[in-house]
C-alpha cells in the first residue's frame, strides 16, 4: 500500500485552474470597486459637512458654483415655465419634484428645485404647484450632479410645465443663455420651498466596505477550495492531526 507523501505537492486539475483565473481577478477587482466607492462616498460626506457649516452667501458673488455651499438668491419665479420630474416616490407616496425657473435681479436664470408634490396616482391631471408671484429671496443650497442623465428616448417637450424623467442643466443652456451652471435645492424653511427630503449619499460608506467583505471573503473561500482541490493539504493537515494525537 502506498503511503501518503508527507511532503507539500500540487495535483493540478484545469477545470479548477480555469475557474479560478477566470473568476479570482473578478471577485478581487469588484471588492477594490466597493472600497473606492467608500472612498468616494467618505470625500462626499466631508464636503457637504464642512460647507454645510460655511454661512450662506448670496449667488450673484460667487464665481465658482461648490455643491452643498449654502447660498440665499434674490429675484423671481417664471409662473408659467416649470419642470414637473416623474416618478418620485416619498414616504411610499407618488409624486413630482418640481424645478421652477427663477430670474435673479441681476438677470441671470437659476434652476430651483422647489422640493416633492404628491401626484395623482391614476395620472389623470398633473399638480398645481403654488409659485410665488412677487420678488422673494430663496435659501438653500447649491448641488449639480455630475451623473449624466439616462433616458430611454424621452421626446422632446415643448409645451409648459414639461414633465420629464430627469433634468439635463447643460442641455438647456441652448434654450437659456443665461443660465448658471448650477441648481438651487431649496431649504425646508425657505419661501416657496414644499415637502423637502434630501438625500446626500445613497449607500453609506460603511455599506460599501461591508460589500467589499463579501467579495473578499468569496474570493478567500475560492482560492481555499482551489489548494484543497489541487494540492495533497487537507491529507497533509489530517495527518499532522493523528500524530499529535
Amino acid at each position: 500500500m502506498t503511503q501518503p507523501s508527507s511532503r507539500f505537492q500540487w495535483q493540478l486539475d484545469w477545470k479548477s485552474l480555469l475557474a479560478i483565473v477566470l473568476m479570482l481577478p473578478v471577485l478581487l477587482s469588484l471588492g477594490s470597486w466597493q472600497l473606492q466607492r467608500a472612498d468616494e462616498k467618505e470625500a462626499l460626506l466631508l464636503d457637504f459637512q464642512q460647507r454645510q457649516a460655511l454661512p450662506p452667501v448670496a449667488i450673484t458673488g460667487l464665481e465658482e458654483y461648490l455643491n452643498y455651499r449654502p447660498v440665499t438668491a434674490k429675484g423671481e419665479f417664471d409662473s408659467a415655465r416649470y419642470w414637473l420630474l416623474d416618478n418620485r416616490i416619498v414616504d411610499g407616496r407618488f409624486g413630482y419634484e418640481v424645478v421652477g425657473l427663477f430670474t435673479l435681479k441681476n438677470g441671470r436664470k437659476l434652476l430651483v428645485n422647489r422640493g416633492w408634490i404628491q401626484g395623482d396616482p391614476g395620472r389623470q391631471q398633473l399638480p398645481l404647484p403654488p409659485v410665488p408671484a412677487a420678488e422673494i429671496e430663496l435659501q438653500g443650497q447649491l448641488y449639480l450632479g455630475k451623473e449624466k442623465p439616462f433616458s430611454l428616448g424621452e421626446q422632446v417637450v415643448t409645451e409648459w410645465p414639461r414633465l420629464q424623467q430627469w433634468l439635463n442643466p447643460e442641455a438647456l443652456h441652448a434654450e437659456f443663455p443665461a443660465l448658471l451652471p448650477t441648481v438651487l435645492q431649496l431649504n425646508q424653511q425657505s419661501p416657496a420651498a414644499l415637502k423637502i427630503k434630501r438625500i446626500v449619499v445613497n449607500v453609506s460608506p460603511e455599506k460599501h466596505i461591508g460589500y467589499a467583505v463579501q467579495w473578499f471573503g468569496m474570493a478567500l473561500v475560492l482560492a481555499i477550495i482551489f489548494l484543497c482541490r489541487n494540492s495533497n493539504i487537507v491529507p497533509l493537515l489530517r495527518r499532522s492531526s493523528t500524530l499529535r494525537k
